[in-house]
């Protein structure tokens, strides 16, 4: 490894205050070393870090950037709300949003339109946009570590109205070849458009997606503290719809097996889900079944009901089928 990758895109700290995302400004979350240095905007800031610090004879195994509270390499990223390229002017920023080649049309193929629309853009087709969606996503989510080597990966982002523009609200990215059949690899809902219940939205579609590939699948683990309470709340509509009003309405008991396949939710995902609810119940010596997939289990429709009055939910659907374009 060259010292460039050893430090590439390390920060202990926000090095950016702020961004300017349009006309939304909001606090970063996180730091990203491969966004330019204050004063050297013609150097990526981990290239300035690692140059400071080998004058500096390597006092630590790893750059101590921003360590005052003061101390950023940036104050105020301003960055394209629809191409995401990004610079340390306002001017160059608003001379750019009149001429941005996406005002008219966000590239990508079509594959939900509703009041909210859901593109999937091709990481190998529209690379550099999906590398600026990466590097702007790394100051919101602390896991995430690809930028670049994104032709592997589709992008599908979900467009809504604000302020008379339709612009990109968030995305979750998803590996084409995945070794676990993932269907989400990332999601992230920018800081303005949270509250609207996109995340909610992109899993649910995410899902929808294996149903038609006739999958079952989720998301790429680890999950994140907040990707986790989003699962979490999701997989525990899903079930309380299929067993409530749905398709195993009657079923005194049912098999994980038998869940799993018509959800597309993985066993795994079931058991921490029914457990995180505690709804369910053994109805037999596990030893004598085959496999836990296959093992009866009786469902605790009170505690379910209970779980939907706690959770102000009433389990309807967001995505309308009508709307799809999955082909």
């Amino acid at each position: 490894m060259s010292d460039n990758e050893g430090y590439y895109g390390v920060t202990q700290k926000r090095n950016i205050r702020r961004v300017r995302l349009g006309d939304n400004e909001f606090d970063t979350l996180y730091g990203n070393s491969v966004y330019f240095l204050e004063g050297h905007h013609d150097m990526l800031g981990y290239e300035a870090v690692n140059a400071h610090q080998r004058i500096h004879h390597r006092k630590h195994s790893e750059p101590q950037i921003n360590g005052d509270t003061d101390s950023y390499w940036l104050d105020t990223l301003y960055v394209c709300d629809l191409c995401f390229k990004y610079t340390r002017d306002e001017a160059l920023l608003n001379s750019h949003l009149s001429v941005c080649k996406h005002n008219y049309r966000f590239p990508g193929k079509t594959m939900y339109k509703d009041n909210f629309t859901i593109k999937k853009v091709s990481g190998y087709r529209h690379t550099i946009l999906c590398q600026n969606l990466c590097l702007f996503a790394k100051l919101f989510l602390d896991s995430k570590s690809v930028y670049f080597s994104i032709e592997n990966f589709d992008f599908y982002v979900v467009l809504g109205e604000s302020n008379g523009r339709r612009v990109p609200m968030g995305f979750f990215s998803k590996e084409l070849l995945s070794w676990d059949e993932n269907n989400l690899a990332c999601i992230l809902i920018f800081p303005p458009f949270q509250r609207k219940r996109l995340g909610h939205l992109l899993i649910e579609f995410s899902y929808e997606l294996s149903r038609f590939e006739g999958k079952v699948s989720g998301p790429e683990f680890p999950l994140s503290a907040f990707g986790k309470i989003g699962y979490l709340k999701y997989w525990s509509k899903v079930i309380c719809r299929e067993l409530l009003y749905g398709r195993f309405s009657d079923c005194q008991s049912i098999t994980l097996q038998k869940l799993s396949k018509f959800t597309c939710i993985r066993v795994k995902d079931l058991i921490s889900t029914l457990d995180y609810m505690g709804s369910w119940f053994t109805t037999s010596d596990i030893e004598n079944s085959k496999s836990l997939d296959q093992y009866p289990l009786a469902i605790s429709r009170s505690v379910l009901k209970q779980w939907i009055k706690g959770e102000s939910s009433n389990c309807q659907k967001l995505i309308q089928e009508d709307s799809l374009v999955l082909y």
